[in-house]
């Protein structure tokens, strides 16, 4: 096997000077950095990245936690985090870093594969996919001493210390979503969710109730992930209807198929939602949808956790854009 010290002698230098150049350090002439990569393009070498970390003690791996509640599907059930795993795996692809996705069925489950990562994989960096109260997981993590990344904001003046975050204005969002419906002329509303534990799901439901105050109307929200077509019909008998601000296309789909099966036809109510994957081009109607760039998301996330000097206690605010299709449409 070709090792450091081959590619050091036919470069003509000593296996330090050959590391360095092979870092780009700086001290090194670009000259000797072009021999030495030469060399290693001749010998098919590359850095034995696992033996550099026994040596430093650190990992060139990039942990990325999902919620649980996905790990209960498969991931590539929802575009959304496939997006932003795209986005966090470009970038550290770009920085030779590799990523490492952390899931779990359960909340103990997740907590013992995190703890392996740390303890046994000596993963130093981690990138959550969520923000939620009181997250035991994430209590772990900033105990455990590692750097970590938020894709989210919040709860605590504490959290802010112990990490970045990057996220969307959710609040705005959501009001602007809500907005866009009343505009429209539609005045009686609810709020789609599935775990207002979740700050994005909260922030979005912040931002529906200040625009439906501006109104004078109550701002009324439907759980709908153990919601079956009594549970929505009863709703609808008590609080009449006519459009939904849906807090992300999976969950609009969802209503679409319940208010077909209850016989008012999807197209008969008007629905906003969020993210604008593909799901919200292929429904049926299409979906109004509020794009909020997960790719980006994914990108300043790695671009945080892999900073030299990481800025703890700063918000990094992804913009957010309205897409119009059939669902809000007059039919």
């Amino acid at each position: 096997m070709v090792t450091i010290k081959d590619v050091a002698r036919l470069a003509g230098v000593s296996p330090s000077t050959a590391s360095r150049a092979m870092h780009d350090n700086d001290m090194i002439s670009q000259a000797t950095k072009d021999r030495v990569k030469k060399v290693m393009e001749e010998l098919d070498y590359s850095p034995n990245y696992s033996a550099q970390n026994l040596v430093k003690r650190r990992n060139n791996t990039v942990g990325i936690i999902l919620p649980i509640r996905e790990s209960h599907e498969t991931i590539g059930d929802n575009p959304f985090f496939m997006q932003i795993i795209q986005g966090i795996s470009g970038i550290c692809t770009d920085k030779q870093q590799m990523v490492a996705l952390a899931t779990g069925r359960t909340e103990q489950e997740l907590l013992a594969n995190i703890t392996t990562m740390i303890r046994s994989g000596n993963i130093s960096k981690f990138i959550f996919l969520y923000s939620k109260a009181e997250d035991p997981v994430y209590n772990f993590v900033t105990r455990e001493k590692v750097d970590c990344v938020v894709v989210g904001r919040s709860f605590t003046e504490e959290d802010s210390e112990n990490s970045q975050y990057i996220d969307n204005d959710n609040r705005q969002a959501g009001y602007d979503a809500s907005k866009y419906i009343l505009d429209k002329g539609f005045s009686k509303v609810t709020y789609i969710y599935n775990d207002m534990d979740e700050m994005v799901q909260a922030e979005r439901y912040i931002g529906f109730a200040n625009a439906m105050k501006e109104i004078g109307q109550k701002a009324n929200s439907f759980n709908i992930s153990l919601a079956d077509c009594l549970k929505l019909q009863s709703y609808l008998l008590e609080n009449p209807t006519q459009a939904f601000v849906s807090c992300d296309d999976i969950m609009a789909i969802k209503l679409q198929k319940l208010l077909r099966d209850i016989g008012q036809g999807a197209d008969q109510k008007a629905i906003i939602s969020f993210n604008n994957s593909i799901i919200a081009q292929i429904a049926n109607p299409s979906l109004t949808s509020v794009e909020i760039f997960p790719y980006k998301l994914g990108e300043a996330a790695a671009e945080a956790i892999l900073a030299e000097n990481q800025s703890k206690n700063e918000l990094v605010i992804i913009p957010h854009q309205i897409i119009e299709r059939s669902s809000t449409q007059e039919s």
